[in-house]
């Protein structure tokens, strides 16, 4: 089991930009059109960003050192998600009324209508999320299936659901995008975009999540030995890439979420049946290479995103460390 990941396609971008003109060029770009009015005290301003873009979905790092205040355009090319870390932000909004975001509060930029933004000395954490790969997370995951998800409201429905989302951001930030580890491998990245996902769907008001609720609460049944096999059989085959809802759908004729739910019920657990693959395809290709120093490069690649809690899997695993398999 060699199979070699193609490219992350992870980017980072960096940028200052300390003119109104500057700002309401990157809002255009990234957002929005905009116009950015002059500050009630005519204070000088700083905008910066440092972000880390993967397939599906971008983290980053947005701050503004005075006050702005701004008009936009929907955001509707991506969905984009403020978490305040520091400072103040007030939407006014066309189609979701006023909102006021301050320090631990999350935010959705309105994908409809359009928006007054203030913002005084703030800090975010922010989430982009593409909205076709989400609509088909919605009918890959959850059997919904659409064109755009909309939303019916752009704060969390409760402040526990705020929390986490912050975790969720947290974990995919150090845990994935700051881990030197994913260089070579794109499986960690997908399962990040599947977490900020998933967690989306369940945080803020929308029509995925009303579908879902509306049709309520579905005992799923074990799947049958056959299917088992048959969906066991394709995980090993394919660890060393992302798990494909529509390929785990097409297999057996349900969302992949109701396949998941039922393997479990049937006394298989696929987040195990992966981890052991994902450790045997480490083992094969260290053995391959011979190289003791490419250890924690390989094991990033196979979607290990600790390596404390790698190596004590693999020793436990094969009674040997990953660099006693290398010098064999």
């Amino acid at each position: 089991m060699n199979g070699q990941p193609p490219g992350n396609g992870v980017r980072r971008l960096s940028f200052r930009m300390e003119s109104a003109a500057d700002v309401e060029r990157f809002v255009a770009e990234f957002y929005g059109g905009a116009v950015v009015l002059p500050t009630s005290d005519g204070r000088d301003f700083e905008v910066g960003n440092e972000t880390v873009a993967a397939p599906g979905f971008s983290l980053s790092d947005l701050w503004v050192t005075a006050e702005i205040d701004a008009m936009v355009d929907p955001v509707e090319n991506e969905f984009v998600v403020d978490l305040v870390q520091g400072g103040r932000m007030r939407l006014d909004t066309e189609a979701y009324g006023t909102v006021v975001l301050q320090p631990g509060d999350v935010g959705v930029l309105p994908p409809e209508g359009r928006f007054r933004d203030l913002a005084e000395d703030i800090d975010l954490d922010v989430v982009g999320l593409d909205p076709a790969a989400l609509a088909r997370w919605a009918g890959q995951v959850h059997g919904v299936v659409t064109d755009r998800v909309r939303l019916t409201g752009i704060t969390p429905l409760s402040g526990e659901h705020a929390r986490r989302w912050a975790a969720t951001v947290v974990h995919v930030r150090d845990r994935v995008l700051g881990n030197p580890m994913l260089l070579d491998g794109s499986v960690a990245l997908d399962e990040a975009f599947g977490l900020l996902a998933s967690r989306f769907l369940e945080t803020f008001p929308n029509t995925v999540l009303d579908e879902v609720t509306r049709r309520g609460p579905a005992r799923t049944p074990a799947l049958p030995a056959r299917l088992v096999r048959r969906v066991t059989e394709h995980l090993r085959a394919h660890a060393h890439r992302p798990v494909d809802p529509t390929e785990l759908a097409r297999l057996t004729g349900a969302p992949a979420r109701t396949v998941l739910a039922g393997l479990r019920r049937a006394g298989t657990d696929p987040a195990t049946v992966l981890w052991r693959a994902r450790l045997h395809g480490v083992r094969d290709d260290l053995r391959a290479t011979g190289d003791a120093t490419a250890v924690e490069r390989i094991a990033g690649r196979w979607g290990f995103v600790r390596p404390g809690g790698f190596r004590v899997a693999y020793t436990r695993a094969f009674g040997e460390t990953p660099e006693e398999t290398a010098g064999r």
